[in-house]
């Protein structure tokens, strides 16, 4: 049942239908075109996709159907499309990190926290109103190199008392440094931008191995 006592509606997709997602993905970042400096993709397009951003929330929402999910978590602002998608088939609201405080949300809780690729310091600021003690949280992101980003959004939770439910990535980067995390989903993994020949060498994530072994 659902919060007012009605049917709610369980969002699950077939291994055909969440692989055709992720061959679209990957038939879309593959143009050599998307190659950015620093061995970046250009996905701002695909995340203004409707019909694509839908399909990847429907992905991750199938994923953690079964889990208690309070709030979608996503940090400013490339997330911010998939974490709303991902919101929507889960029916729970979404709260954005930010890296600096706005006066509209009032008091805030702020961290300090080591970027993974950059290793700079750097700040999370989040407003106070946003999430409730003892909720399950599901962080989400576009891309993950190191999983600095994602690092902090943990800590940052715990400031608010809130459990960590799982990660959902879109791309996450293949790296010579261990990541920052460690249990996480992810659609599609990029191993090597060769920026001199303009190629991407991608390939599937980790969704299905870790879907096998959170089973």
């Amino acid at each position: 049942p659902g919060a007012a006592g009605g049917v709610k509606y369980i969002p699950k997709m077939s291994e055909a239908e969440v692989r055709s997602v992720i061959d679209d993905l990957k038939a879309e970042l593959e143009h050599s075109d998307r190659l950015l400096p620093g061995g970046y993709l250009f996905m701002t397009d695909l995340l203004g996709n409707p019909d694509l951003v839908n399909r990847v929330g429907k992905v991750f929402a199938s994923a953690f159907a079964d889990q208690q999910i309070d709030v979608i978590m996503t940090v400013a602002t490339k997330g911010i499309s998939i974490a709303h998608a991902i919101a929507r088939h889960l029916n729970v609201p979404v709260v954005v990190v930010r890296r600096d405080s706005k006066v509209t949300e009032g008091s805030t809780v702020s961290i300090n926290y080591v970027s993974g690729s950059s290793r700079r310091i750097q700040t999370m600021v989040l407003s106070k109103r946003s999430m409730k003690s003892g909720q399950r949280v599901l962080i989400t992101d576009d891309f993950m190199k190191v999983g600095g980003t994602m690092n902090g959004m943990k800590n940052l939770l715990e400031e608010f008392d809130c459990q960590l439910a799982g990660i959902a990535v879109l791309v996450e980067a293949e790296h010579a440094d261990e990541t920052l995390v460690d249990d996480y989903y992810s659609l599609v993994k990029l191993h090597e931008v060769n920026e001199k020949d303009r190629t991407i060498a991608l390939s599937e994530g980790n969704y299905f191995s870790k879907r096998g072994n959170d089973k």
